[in-house]
């Protein structure tokens, strides 16, 4: 019998494996009442760890495709069809909305200082990689084919980069550990009403500011950018 899942060989791995176990909801490979192999099958099926495991449990659950039921094992609730994610993930942001404005905040201090840094001493390729990034988000946009799953890797690759051309070792590992807390943050809030087309035109002004080397201008940029983004969260009826 052929593994149902591929394995996953990517630093941030929660996501991805709700991704490729929602599509098999989605595709009807799974069905309802479906008992999912414990931890340590998962896990190594998809190479990941069992921490990565139930993070992904956690966030299915959260958003009520799954049910793990103690002792017993986790079971799938439900089929998704044509069911639009968009709605999944407003249940999810709405049950761990404070936990996300909290992270925000952090983002907030972290990023804004890395901002900074970068627009000091980002390298031109470092800045093509970004143009490249915000040029093929607008790009998308403007096909009208950019789906909120493609914008909050789009999202991530360009905070990534912007936090790594900050050159400071320490800022970019705790960007990373606070970066695995808030993947699914990216997700849900890629999914509130005009946040995609908000989020490229922030992050254009982000770069803007970069190419121009102000780092105050990045700055005040990147903190704007994230402060919007938690008023979004804070102002969203998701109930």
């Amino acid at each position: 019998m052929s593994p149902l899942f591929r394995p996953i060989n990517q630093t941030r791995t929660a996501q991805r494996v709700v991704d490729q176990m929602m599509e098999s909801v989605r595709e009807g490979r799974l069905k309802p009442g479906h008992k999912f192999p414990g931890e340590n099958t998962l896990a190594a099926e998809f190479r990941v760890s069992r921490p990565c495991i139930r993070e992904a449990l956690r966030i299915l659950e959260a958003v009520g495709v799954v049910e793990v039921r103690p002792g017993k094992g986790c079971y799938l609730l439900r089929s998704l069809g044509d069911t639009d994610s968009t709605s999944l993930w407003l249940s999810w942001l709405a049950r761990f909305r404070y936990e996300v404005l909290a992270l925000l905040e952090v983002r907030e201090a972290l990023e804004g200082k890395a901002a900074a840094l970068a627009a000091d001493r980002a390298s031109q390729e470092v800045i093509a990689t970004l143009e490249e990034i915000v040029s093929s988000t607008w790009s998308l946009l403007g096909a009208g084919t950019l789906h909120p799953d493609d914008a909050h890797i789009l999202d991530l690759k360009f905070h990534d980069a912007l936090v790594r051309a900050s050159g400071n070792p320490f800022l970019v590992e705790l960007a990373d550990r606070v970066g695995g807390a808030v993947e699914s943050d990216r997700r849900a809030t890629m999914s509130l009403p005009n946040r995609i087309r908000s989020s490229t035109e922030e992050h254009q002004e982000i770069l803007e500011a970069v190419k121009r080397r102000d780092p105050l201008g990045a700055r005040d940029a990147m903190v704007r950018h994230i402060s919007k983004v938690r008023h979004a969260v804070e102002s969203a009826r998701l109930e």
